[in-house]
């Protein structure tokens, strides 16, 4: 039932949005509240935290808001949009982890020499996720470990090997969020921030991407200096088959996604929605075209797809609802412009503001916030101001950066628990012992590029 409700909820969402019809979002309000009810004796603390804290929520709307009915409506349109966002990006993940393509650039990414599985784990990692989305951690774990244990059995230096490659991984990951066309936090805050340039957004977070494998392979190298291999390890040939398979894919998928933001005047985050059901299915085509009836195979595999995958995407699906409507409501219910004066914004320099905005974000995810929640509370919160304290793009920069250092600093990270839950790595040792000083160095980069950058950014851009 759980897979029915959802391509419901997505439909209903398109016509809502694509069509510009209000009255079809209270039936995807109703979808969801029986996808919390059918799901109830499934969810974990977490989720039952979540709910009770969104009914806390929902409740002060209420009561202190001067236009409740509005505002609760403006919030659950985001839950509903983000739990059918996340369900299509589950879709197009399990596309990717049966594609050869990807497999062969994950085994290459592992197989690097010393000197060069850094930069290889982290970019690749960045790359992989636009596509793979969190589903690049769930395919290169298991890659990285077996593949340490495998080259050297027994060998005293494989859990320095494990501590390097899963850290290059891991902040190529969280710092891919920063300019990737499809990471969920970044297409929020599109959504919620006027007058954000996604394209210059896109182009400044690539170059911070970068920034941070500069200063990744540095701290990466200083500290294990110590450490040497004995023997050499022959590095494999590119797979340029795979890699240009790979482009096509990626560049296909942006063009359906523009092309289809276009045709509705919709944004690109809508583009996407439409976009990565029907680049699964053609993907999985592609796939199984050489094998016999592969007709068939296609067939059974979008049913598996369909049964399976999204039939367990119900609690995810219900925890990252719930963090958009709680960012939402809670964003809507701080007066904006009275939260400005109070702090001080307007007459603060701009670039203390962006500084502080990561570091903000990233607290509060320590603090069992949930990352997303955070990002699409100051989205709100920003984007209800009359004025802004610095230029939009800039802002919703820093919100991102917010967002890849809380999967390098927070034990909440959902990065973070999947890779606890995958290789039985301590959360306390991927955060304070492998990242915490990567992590800081992170802050101070940030704050020097912001000072050295965007001084005057309101008046620059």
């Amino acid at each position: 039932m759980t897979p029915a409700l959802f391509v419901v909820l997505i439909i209903l969402v398109v016509f809502a949005r694509g069509a510009d019809i209000a009255a079809v979002w209270p039936f995807a309000w109703g979808v969801m509240a029986i996808l919390v009810v059918i799901h109830l004796r499934q969810l974990a603390w977490r989720e039952r935290y979540l709910l009770a804290l969104s009914t806390c929520i929902a409740v002060l709307v209420f009561v202190f808001d001067a236009t409740p009915i509005q505002n609760m409506h403006a919030a659950l349109n985001q839950a509903a949009f983000l739990v059918a966002f996340v369900v299509v990006l589950g879709v197009l993940r399990e596309a990717a982890v049966s594609s050869p393509s990807i497999a062969t650039l994950g085994a290459y990414l592992t197989q690097q020499p010393t000197q060069r599985r850094y930069s290889a784990l982290y970019l690749g990692t960045g790359v992989m996720q636009v596509l793979f989305n969190i589903g690049v951690v769930s395919f290169l774990i298991p890659l990285i470990q077996r593949g340490i244990e495998t080259a050297r059995p027994g060998d005293l230096l494989n859990p320095i090997r494990e501590q390097r490659q899963v850290s290059a991984m891991q902040r190529g990951f969280a710092w891919g969020v920063v300019w990737s066309p499809t990471a969920l936090a970044p297409l929020a805050l599109y959504e919620l921030l006027p007058g954000v340039d996604r394209l210059l957004w896109i182009s400044m977070g690539l170059g911070l991407f970068l920034l941070m494998l500069v200063l990744g392979v540095v701290e990466d190298t200083i500290r294990f200096r110590a450490h040497r291999a004995v023997s050499v390890v022959v590095p494999p040939i590119f797979p340029v088959t795979a890699a240009i398979g790979f482009t096509a894919t990626f560049v296909s998928l942006l063009s359906l996604a523009e092309f289809s933001a276009v045709f509705f005047n919709e944004t690109i985050v809508f583009g996407l929605l439409l976009a990565c059901p029907i680049m699964t299915i053609g993907w999985i085509a592609i796939q199984t075209r050489t094998l016999p009836d592969a007709r068939r195979v296609t067939l059974g595999r979008l049913q598996e797809i369909y049964s399976v995958q999204m039939g367990q995407s119900g609690t995810l699906a219900i925890a990252l609802g719930c963090s958009g409507f709680m960012g939402r409501a809670a964003g809507i219910l701080v007066p904006s412009d009275d939260f400005a004066i109070f702090f001080g914004l307007h007459t603060t320099p701009d670039w203390i503001v962006l500084s502080i905005l990561p570091v903000a974000l990233c607290v509060f995810s320590m603090f069992g916030f949930s990352p997303l929640m955070m990002a699409i509370f100051f989205g709100s919160l920003f984007g209800g101001m009359s004025v802004l304290p610095a230029d939009a793009t800039l802002i919703a920069l820093a919100i991102s950066c917010g967002w890849g250092l809380s999967m390098t600093a927070s034990p909440f990270a959902t990065v973070i628990l999947m890779i606890n839950r995958l290789g039985k790595i301590p959360v306390s040792r991927l955060t304070y012992g492998w990242n915490g000083v990567f992590s800081g160095l992170s802050v101070l980069v940030m704050t020097a590029i912001f000072y050295v950058c965007f001084r005057g950014s309101s008046q620059v851009f």
